[in-house]
């Protein structure tokens, strides 16, 4: 039988495929792996909420509160999820597929995708699907990678991002449902482990591609009005570039809430940037402050005097008002006898002499 190129490739991936099928026990359980992934994002969300709160960001504060509220709910679903399919586990082996069924679903691949191709060193099935555009946010185009050798284990694929345009916050997600290349399926985790365990690719591929279509906004990794935003500096939320400023100084992104003005130019400041006058408590920019020349507080022009700070000039203008008055200048000092009161001193001497034994006092 001569068959095309990529009919030969799709037949010995068949065989393969069946081969893993025929040694390999059914999948020991029907749920997915424990939603890991969920808990290490709501660490990341109280990490922020935290640190939100401790420097008295109160907007963002807020968000992170929200935040983590949505994911703790999904992180209950996904929960509940895990133990609603393992309790719903089958009685009974399900059939395995044969060589014809495998070997129909890789062809039947090539009608639903653009492109479809089997690598052979790693050993995967590939899958291309168009650019994905959800809420006008562009996210490239994606490979859905199906391992061969491990198709009976619990989602045994990963999702490859073809143009990766992640958001700022987190280099790790390439789309709001998947997280270093693992596709969180939600809902669809049963129908993807039915699908695999009973052969049917072509359902598989079409189930994950589907959930890359679809946005749930409670279930992404990253919020989709977060995706082009900006990490602020300080309070590490994620704002739209427009809500969002360049510290002037250190030229890192602060958000509108976090941002600080200096009071006297008006530049743009993040809190490490910005210094505080000691008097009046309003931010301002390094170069806007002055010393002290007494105590070298840093104090804003308006609240100086005399190159002094407040509290300095106080204590100053204290010390003056208790120092005693100089009366040097004001008591008039004893004059000194002028030539012409001498004679009458002189007389007035001669006067007052005491009269002696047998001398007959005169009237003065």
């Amino acid at each position: 039988m001569n068959l095309p190129k990529h009919a030969r490739h799709f037949l010995r991936a068949a065989i393969k495929l069946k081969d893993v099928y025929d040694k390999h026990d059914p999948i020991p359980h029907p749920m997915g792996p424990l939603p890991q992934d969920r808990w290490a994002q709501i660490l990341r969300t109280e990490r922020q909420l935290h640190k939100a709160s401790h420097y008295g960001f109160k907007h963002a504060a807020r968000r992170c509160r929200e935040r983590l509220g949505g994911q703790l709910q999904m992180l209950q679903q996904e929960l509940s999820s895990c133990d609603t399919q393992l309790r719903s586990m089958p009685t009974r082996e399900t059939p395995k597929p044969s060589l014809k069924t495998l070997y129909e679903e890789l062809i039947s691949l090539a009608q639903e995708f653009l492109e479809v191709d089997v690598d052979r060193v790693r050993k995967e099935i590939v899958v291309r699907t168009e650019r994905i555009v959800l809420e006008e946010t562009d996210l490239g185009r994606f490979e859905i990678r199906l391992s061969i050798p491990d198709v009976r284990e619990i989602l045994p694929f990963r999702i490859v991002a073809l143009d990766p345009k992640t958001p700022i916050s987190d280099d790790t997600v390439s789309h709001p449902h998947v997280q270093s290349e693992n596709l969180c399926v939600g809902d669809g985790l049963h129908a993807i482990n039915r699908a695999l365990a009973e052969g049917r690719l072509c359902d598989f591929f079409l189930t994950a591609r589907q959930i890359l279509r679809t946005y749930n906004s409670a279930s992404a990794y990253v919020d989709l009005e977060d995706w082009n935003g900006v990490h602020c500096g300080d309070c590490g939320d994620t704002v739209d570039s427009d809500d969002c400023n360049s510290c002037e100084q250190c030229h890192g992104q602060v958000c509108d809430h976090c941002t600080r003005r200096c009071q006297d130019c008006d530049v743009s400041l993040c809190s490490d940037c910005a210094d505080v006058c000691e008097d009046c408590d309003q931010s301002y920019c390094r170069v806007c402050l002055q010393s002290c020349q007494e105590c070298e507080s840093e104090t804003c022009h308006s609240c100086l005097e005399n190159d002094l700070c407040q509290n300095c000039h106080t204590l100053q203008q204290e010390q003056n008002d208790a120092e005693p008055e100089d009366t040097s200048t004001d008591t008039p000092s004893p004059e000194t006898p002028s030539e012409k009161t001498l004679p009458t001193l002189e007389t007035s001497h001669t006067a007052i002499q005491p009269v002696c034994l047998g001398e007959t006092a005169i009237p003065a």
